[in-house]
Protein backbone atom coordinates (compact mmCIF):
# COMPACT_ATOMS: atom_id res chain seq x y z
CA UNK A 1 0.00 0.00 0.00
CA UNK A 2 1.30 3.51 -0.82
CA UNK A 3 2.30 4.90 2.52
CA UNK A 4 1.52 8.80 1.86
CA UNK A 5 -2.29 6.91 1.21
CA UNK A 6 -2.42 5.32 4.38
CA UNK A 7 -1.09 8.52 5.89
CA UNK A 8 -3.72 10.21 4.82
CA UNK A 9 -6.55 7.65 5.59
CA UNK A 10 -5.17 7.88 8.82
CA UNK A 11 -5.27 11.39 9.20
CA UNK A 12 -8.80 11.08 8.44
CA UNK A 13 -9.80 9.08 10.58
CA UNK A 14 -8.42 10.74 13.66
CA UNK A 15 -9.74 13.83 12.66
CA UNK A 16 -13.30 12.21 12.23
CA UNK A 17 -12.31 10.65 15.46
CA UNK A 18 -11.73 13.89 17.58
CA UNK A 19 -14.45 15.63 16.04
CA UNK A 20 -16.94 12.57 17.39
CA UNK A 21 -15.01 12.79 20.98
CA UNK A 22 -15.94 16.55 20.53
CA UNK A 23 -19.14 16.96 19.90
CA UNK A 24 -21.78 16.17 22.37
CA UNK A 25 -23.25 12.70 23.95
CA UNK A 26 -26.91 12.42 22.82
CA UNK A 27 -29.62 9.93 23.40
CA UNK A 28 -30.58 7.98 20.41
CA UNK A 29 -34.29 9.44 21.10
CA UNK A 30 -32.58 13.09 20.84
CA UNK A 31 -30.12 11.97 17.49
CA UNK A 32 -29.59 15.01 15.35
CA UNK A 33 -27.61 15.08 12.56
CA UNK A 34 -24.36 17.47 12.41
CA UNK A 35 -23.61 20.07 10.35
CA UNK A 36 -20.98 22.72 9.57
CA UNK A 37 -20.70 26.19 8.25
CA UNK A 38 -17.92 27.32 5.30
CA UNK A 39 -17.05 31.00 5.53
CA UNK A 40 -19.21 33.06 3.32
CA UNK A 41 -17.64 34.37 0.14
CA UNK A 42 -17.76 38.43 0.39
CA UNK A 43 -18.95 39.92 -2.67
CA UNK A 44 -18.78 43.88 -2.60
CA UNK A 45 -17.62 43.78 1.23
CA UNK A 46 -14.55 42.41 2.75
CA UNK A 47 -13.56 38.83 3.63
CA UNK A 48 -13.48 39.84 7.10
CA UNK A 49 -16.90 41.41 7.14
CA UNK A 50 -17.85 38.74 5.30
CA UNK A 51 -16.39 36.25 8.12
CA UNK A 52 -18.24 38.42 10.79
CA UNK A 53 -21.57 38.11 9.20
CA UNK A 54 -20.99 34.29 8.86
CA UNK A 55 -20.66 33.80 12.33
CA UNK A 56 -23.62 35.63 13.10
CA UNK A 57 -25.21 33.39 10.69
CA UNK A 58 -23.68 30.43 12.61
CA UNK A 59 -24.51 31.85 16.28
CA UNK A 60 -28.30 31.77 15.06
CA UNK A 61 -28.23 28.62 13.29
CA UNK A 62 -27.35 26.75 16.60
CA UNK A 63 -30.17 28.71 18.31
CA UNK A 64 -32.13 27.01 16.21
CA UNK A 65 -31.46 23.42 17.97
CA UNK A 66 -31.99 21.96 15.00
CA UNK A 67 -28.82 20.27 14.20
CA UNK A 68 -25.41 19.97 16.02
CA UNK A 69 -23.29 22.67 14.75
CA UNK A 70 -19.27 22.43 14.67
CA UNK A 71 -17.37 25.50 16.05
CA UNK A 72 -15.78 27.57 13.64
CA UNK A 73 -12.40 26.89 16.08
CA UNK A 74 -12.74 23.05 15.84
CA UNK A 75 -13.61 23.08 12.05
CA UNK A 76 -10.17 25.48 11.75
CA UNK A 77 -8.14 23.42 13.50
CA UNK A 78 -9.01 20.53 11.69
CA UNK A 79 -8.76 21.54 8.03
CA UNK A 80 -5.33 22.81 9.08
CA UNK A 81 -4.21 19.61 9.89
CA UNK A 82 -5.28 18.30 6.36
CA UNK A 83 -3.87 21.74 4.56
CA UNK A 84 -7.05 22.18 3.13
CA UNK A 85 -7.73 25.97 2.77
CA UNK A 86 -11.53 26.71 2.83
CA UNK A 87 -11.41 30.47 0.70
CA UNK A 88 -12.71 30.04 -2.85
CA UNK A 89 -14.34 26.70 -1.24
CA UNK A 90 -18.20 27.98 -3.25
CA UNK A 91 -18.94 24.87 -5.26
CA UNK A 92 -21.15 21.65 -3.81
CA UNK A 93 -18.44 18.90 -4.85
CA UNK A 94 -15.91 21.32 -2.29
CA UNK A 95 -18.22 21.72 0.22
CA UNK A 96 -18.92 17.82 0.46
CA UNK A 97 -15.07 17.07 0.54
CA UNK A 98 -15.12 19.62 3.53
CA UNK A 99 -17.77 17.95 5.21
CA UNK A 100 -16.46 14.30 4.54
CA UNK A 101 -12.96 15.60 6.49
CA UNK A 102 -15.11 16.98 8.91
CA UNK A 103 -16.90 14.09 9.79
CA UNK A 104 -20.59 15.67 8.93
CA UNK A 105 -23.85 14.92 7.24
CA UNK A 106 -24.57 18.48 5.90
CA UNK A 107 -22.57 21.69 4.87
CA UNK A 108 -23.94 25.05 4.54
CA UNK A 109 -22.21 27.34 2.54
CA UNK A 110 -23.14 30.71 0.87
CA UNK A 111 -22.18 34.75 0.03
CA UNK A 112 -22.55 37.91 1.11
CA UNK A 113 -22.82 41.01 -1.36
CA UNK A 114 -23.47 45.14 -1.75
CA UNK A 115 -24.49 46.69 -4.75
CA UNK A 116 -25.63 50.22 -3.96
CA UNK A 117 -27.34 50.65 -0.86
CA UNK A 118 -28.53 47.18 -1.12
CA UNK A 119 -26.99 43.96 0.59
CA UNK A 120 -27.88 40.59 -0.81
CA UNK A 121 -27.57 37.08 0.85
CA UNK A 122 -27.40 33.59 -0.46
CA UNK A 123 -27.12 30.31 1.24
CA UNK A 124 -27.17 26.82 0.55
CA UNK A 125 -26.82 23.61 1.91
CA UNK A 126 -25.29 20.32 1.13
CA UNK A 127 -25.61 16.72 1.58
CA UNK A 128 -22.33 15.61 2.39
CA UNK A 129 -22.81 12.26 1.34
CA UNK A 130 -24.79 12.74 -1.74
CA UNK A 131 -22.88 16.59 -2.95
CA UNK A 132 -26.65 17.50 -3.70
CA UNK A 133 -27.99 20.89 -3.06
CA UNK A 134 -30.95 20.48 0.03
CA UNK A 135 -32.11 24.01 0.56
CA UNK A 136 -31.29 27.57 -1.20
CA UNK A 137 -32.53 30.93 0.77
CA UNK A 138 -32.16 33.96 -0.79
CA UNK A 139 -32.60 37.35 0.73
CA UNK A 140 -32.17 41.11 -0.14
CA UNK A 141 -32.07 43.91 2.18
CA UNK A 142 -31.73 47.75 1.77
CA UNK A 143 -31.29 49.78 4.84
CA UNK A 144 -28.79 50.30 7.59
CA UNK A 145 -26.48 47.46 8.58
CA UNK A 146 -28.63 46.57 11.94
CA UNK A 147 -31.39 45.46 9.71
CA UNK A 148 -28.86 42.93 7.21
CA UNK A 149 -28.08 41.54 11.03
CA UNK A 150 -31.61 40.68 11.66
CA UNK A 151 -32.35 39.42 7.46
CA UNK A 152 -29.22 36.78 8.70
CA UNK A 153 -31.07 35.68 11.77
CA UNK A 154 -34.28 35.16 10.05
CA UNK A 155 -32.61 33.22 7.19
CA UNK A 156 -31.02 30.83 9.26
CA UNK A 157 -33.95 29.51 10.75
CA UNK A 158 -35.82 29.55 7.21
CA UNK A 159 -32.92 26.87 6.18
CA UNK A 160 -33.40 24.93 8.88
CA UNK A 161 -37.42 25.59 7.62
CA UNK A 162 -38.14 26.32 10.53
CA UNK A 163 -40.14 29.87 11.81
CA UNK A 164 -38.43 32.31 12.52
CA UNK A 165 -39.08 33.74 16.48
CA UNK A 166 -42.01 36.61 16.66
CA UNK A 167 -38.99 38.84 18.41
CA UNK A 168 -36.74 38.90 14.61
CA UNK A 169 -39.97 39.31 12.92
CA UNK A 170 -40.79 42.18 14.57
CA UNK A 171 -37.68 43.83 14.59
CA UNK A 172 -37.54 42.98 10.66
CA UNK A 173 -41.09 44.65 10.29
CA UNK A 174 -39.63 47.60 12.05
CA UNK A 175 -36.47 48.24 10.24
CA UNK A 176 -38.52 47.87 7.24
CA UNK A 177 -40.71 50.70 8.01
CA UNK A 178 -39.46 54.20 6.50
CA UNK A 179 -37.81 56.86 8.94
CA UNK A 180 -39.02 59.69 9.60
CA UNK A 181 -36.94 62.14 8.38
CA UNK A 182 -36.17 65.79 10.59
CA UNK A 183 -37.28 68.41 8.97
CA UNK A 184 -36.61 72.54 10.75
CA UNK A 185 -39.31 74.10 12.55
CA UNK A 186 -41.52 76.60 10.43
CA UNK A 187 -40.61 80.09 11.80
CA UNK A 188 -42.86 81.93 14.36
CA UNK A 189 -45.39 83.94 13.36
CA UNK A 190 -44.66 87.49 12.69
CA UNK A 191 -40.91 86.11 13.60
CA UNK A 192 -38.91 87.85 10.26
CA UNK A 193 -41.05 91.50 10.54
CA UNK A 194 -38.03 92.81 12.23
CA UNK A 195 -36.09 92.09 8.89
CA UNK A 196 -38.78 94.28 6.81
CA UNK A 197 -38.32 96.67 9.37
CA UNK A 198 -34.66 96.91 9.30
CA UNK A 199 -34.38 96.74 5.37
CA UNK A 200 -36.64 99.73 5.52
CA UNK A 201 -34.64 101.82 8.16
CA UNK A 202 -31.38 100.68 6.00
CA UNK A 203 -33.03 102.26 3.34
CA UNK A 204 -34.48 105.52 5.08
CA UNK A 205 -30.69 106.22 5.95
CA UNK A 206 -29.44 105.46 2.64
CA UNK A 207 -31.87 108.25 1.00
CA UNK A 208 -31.38 111.10 3.37
CA UNK A 209 -27.67 110.54 2.65
CA UNK A 210 -27.78 111.44 -0.55
CA UNK A 211 -30.45 114.48 -0.26
CA UNK A 212 -27.59 115.68 2.12
CA UNK A 213 -24.90 115.78 -0.13
CA UNK A 214 -27.00 117.03 -3.36
CA UNK A 215 -27.50 119.76 -0.79
CA UNK A 216 -24.13 120.60 -0.24
CA UNK A 217 -23.34 120.34 -4.28
CA UNK A 218 -25.66 123.35 -4.34
CA UNK A 219 -24.03 127.26 -3.63
CA UNK A 220 -24.87 128.86 -0.66
CA UNK A 221 -27.14 132.57 -1.24
CA UNK A 222 -24.58 135.58 -0.89
CA UNK A 223 -26.01 137.79 2.13
CA UNK A 224 -27.47 141.02 1.39
CA UNK A 225 -25.81 144.08 1.87
CA UNK A 226 -26.59 146.25 4.54
CA UNK A 227 -27.00 149.74 4.35
CA UNK A 228 -24.57 152.21 5.92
Amino acid sequence: MNRSIFHRGMRLFLSALILQISLPVISPAQDQETMAVLDFEGRGISQLEAQTLTDRLTSELAKTNAMIMVERNQMNEILDEQGFQQSGCTSAECAAEVGALLGVQHMISGSFGKLGNSYTIDAKMFSVETGQTEKTVSATYKGEIDGLLTEIEILAWELMSLNPPEELLARQAYASQPQPVATAAPAEKGGGGWILWAVVGVAAAGGAAYFLMEQEDEPLPTPPTLPE
